[in-house]
C-alpha cells in the first residue's frame, strides 16, 4: 500500500516537472517522420522543436485543495450519519418484529387456553375469568392490528 502511494507521488512529481530536453524531428529516406530526444545518427538533417513549458500550478491550488478536503469530510460525515440512521432503523424493525411475535403468542394463549392466569407481585397466581380473558384477547388483537403488519 505504501509503495503504491509512493509510486503515485513520484509519478505526479515527474509529470508536473517541465521537460528540459530538446526534441528533434526528422524524416528518413522512406519519408517516415521520427521524433527523438537526440538527433539522428544518420545524415538526415533534424529540425529542433520548441515545446511549450508545462503550466505552473494555479495560484488558488491551496484553496481548491482545502475546499476539496472539506467536501470529502462532509461526504464522510453524511455517510456516517446515513449508516447510523440505517442501523437504528434496522434495530427498531427487529424489536418491533420481536414484540409482534410475543403479542401473537400471548393472543394464541388467550384464545386456546380455557384457564389463563397471571402472577401478582408476590408471585401468586391470579386466574382470569372468561370475560377478562376475552377482553385481554380483544386488547391483544387490537394491539397487533395497530403495531404489526
Amino acid at each position: 500500500m505504501q509503495y503504491s502511494i509512493l509510486a503515485a507521488v513520484l509519478a505526479l512529481t515527474l509529470v508536473g516537472t517541465p521537460a528540459l530536453a530538446e526534441v528533434y524531428k526528422w524524416v528518413d529516406a522512406e519519408g517516415n517522420v521520427h521524433y527523438g530526444d537526440r538527433p539522428p545518427s544518420s545524415g538526415q538533417e533534424p529540425q529542433s522543436l520548441s515545446l511549450p513549458s508545462a503550466p505552473d500550478r494555479d495560484s488558488d491550488h491551496g484553496e481548491r485543495s482545502l475546499k476539496q478536503r472539506r467536501l470529502l469530510e462532509a461526504f464522510e460525515a453524511e455517510r456516517a450519519d446515513q449508516e447510523r440512521v440505517e442501523t437504528e432503523a434496522a434495530e427498531a424493525k427487529r424489536e418491533r418484529a420481536h414484540n409482534c411475535e410475543q403479542a401473537r403468542r400471548t393472543l394464541a394463549n388467550f384464545e386456546r387456553a380455557n384457564i389463563v392466569y397471571t402472577t401478582d407481585e408476590n408471585g401468586a397466581r391470579v386466574y382470569m375469568s372468561d370475560e377478562e380473558r376475552r377482553g385481554a384477547a380483544a386488547n391483544a388483537k387490537e394491539w397487533i392490528r395497530k403495531h404489526c403488519d
